[in-house]
């Protein structure tokens, strides 16, 4: 074993602990939380296991006797790995635990692992670091929901794409949309990000600055081994490549649409939840809150949940038809509130992007909210460092690879300035913050950067280099 490559190991040993430590440790203080399933997703996995149905008891219109009806209320694929994880303790507490462990350390671990493709050396261990230690998804893997499986899937999806952006080939696009369509079925919104993707692939490449300091798309070329930012010549071929991404990412959604086809006559490729997040952040009692509230007051959405409830009794317990319904409610309140509307999807973007959560109880605890003001100043900054490192990248942060990070975090924003939003829900999107941020620390460390070049990262091994 040489030298270089016995260091490299040691690197990874000592990362490998590093997340190990930090993410069980936190499971191990916060076990508690765990006993809880705010929204289903234990119970959807132990009715898979139970009776072999992802669905959920509902009453009987005639005998009010508790039934399993079939449901695409979630996406499937959290659920999925809850059952097959937790069949030994009807996932229990422990089974989580473990499954929540080890994709946190496989995430932390993979983002060092991309930020070696994305060439940047040793300085990718800061990455790594800041996406272990992050407070969004320390808090979110100690909880029964989708955060740290979609973290992990983010990542992979990167991956994926960066690969296929180095190796154009049939084989890497399929695989770059089976990991895409993967983590669509964890989170609906990767789908807006898959769009963007197979949509940049088909672009012809674009001069990405004028002033003369950053290269063009096709003196790029030379640097990629003299093929263009795809590998690809001829429109044609990117189309195939674009083609290829696409065909796979419709193999891997295709088993969820086939089966809703059966249970809702209907080819749902996301869940019948869209209409109700619609609705939780577009309707007159929300707007009433934004025009009259004061910074750190909490909205109440107990009423609403009420009445989305009720309207899911009158249907019968008919998911389409209360969606279709609070989806109706929605683009009432937004067709009569234009001005309403545009005030809350400021508001939901700051919420996406807030430094500090928002306080979720009236009575907060001092400790709880110095817990909220610390979380702010952490990611006061991680921003900042995120901030330095945008500056470095200059135009690069829109060509591959930093192209896909950027793409997920404008899909994900986009997303969210319309359908309900709070802090929780950019944690796919921090792997892609850190890694910014890590390119920022390198800045500062250097003491010395223009806007298009980020010095010092030529220790990656390779054609990484290329990338920065």
């Amino acid at each position: 074993m040489s030298r270089q490559t016995h260091r490299r190991f040691w690197w990874w040993v000592r990362l490998l602990v590093l997340a190990s430590v930090i993410r069980g440790g936190w499971l191990a203080a916060q076990r508690e939380s765990l006993r809880d399933d705010p929204d289903a997703y234990r119970q959807l996995a132990r009715n898979l296991l139970a009776e072999g149905t992802f669905g959920d008891h509902v009453p009987d219109s005639v005998t009010g006797e508790l039934q399993l009806q079939p449901t695409a209320y979630r996406p499937p694929l959290y659920p999925l790995l809850l059952a097959a994880v937790g069949w030994a303790d009807g996932v229990g507490s422990i089974s989580v635990a473990m499954l929540h462990w080890a994709l946190g350390v496989a995430t932390v671990l993979l983002v060092h692992q991309l930020s070696q493709t994305w060439g940047l050396g040793r300085w990718g261990w800061c990455a790594a670091v800041l996406v272990a230690c992050d407070p969004i998804l320390l808090n979110q893997s100690s909880l029964v929901m989708t955060e740290t499986l979609a973290a992990l899937l983010a990542v992979v999806g990167l991956l994926s794409l960066t690969r296929m952006t180095r190796r154009a080939t049939a084989a890497s696009a399929l695989a770059a949309g089976a990991a895409v369509a993967l983590a669509a079925l964890c989170r609906p919104t990767f789908l807006v990000w898959g769009a963007a993707a197979a949509l940049a692939l088909m672009l012809r490449p674009w001069r990405t600055c004028s002033n003369g300091s950053c290269e063009t798309s096709e003196e790029t070329v030379a640097s990629f081994h003299a093929r263009d930012e795809c590998g690809l010549r001829s429109p044609s071929a990117r189309l195939w490549l674009a083609g290829s991404f696409i065909l796979s990412a419709a193999i891997v959604l295709s088993p969820w649409a086939v089966r809703n086809v059966y249970a809702f006559g209907r080819a749902i490729l996301t869940t019948t939840h869209g209409g109700y997040t619609l609705w939780l952040g577009n309707n007159p009692e929300f707007y009433r809150f934004l025009a009259q509230a004061r910074w750190g007051d909490v909205w109440d959405s107990r009423h609403l949940d009420e009445q989305y409830l009720r309207i899911r009794r009158q249907t019968g317990h008919d998911e389409l038809a209360a969606d279709r319904w609070a989806h109706a409610q929605a683009m009432t309140s937004i067709r009569r509130q234009p001005a309403s509307f545009a005030r809350s999807c400021v508001w939901r973007v700051s919420s996406l992007w807030g430094l500090v959560p928002h306080r979720i109880a009236a009575d907060e605890s001092t400790v709880r909210r110095l817990a909220r003001y610390a979380v702010g100043l952490w990611y006061l900054a991680v921003f900042g460092l995120a901030l330095a490192g945008v500056h470095s990248l200059g135009c690069r942060l829109c060509r591959p690879p930093w192209r896909w990070g950027l793409l997920l975090c404008l899909a994900f924003t986009a997303m969210h300035a319309v359908y309900w939003s709070n802090l929780r829900m950019r944690a796919p999107l921090m792997p892609v913050v850190c890694l910014v941020a890590a390119v920022g620390v390198k800045r500062i460390a250097d003491g010395q950067c223009r806007p298009g070049r980020v010095p010092g990262l030529g220790a990656a091994q390779g054609a990484a280099r290329n990338w920065v």
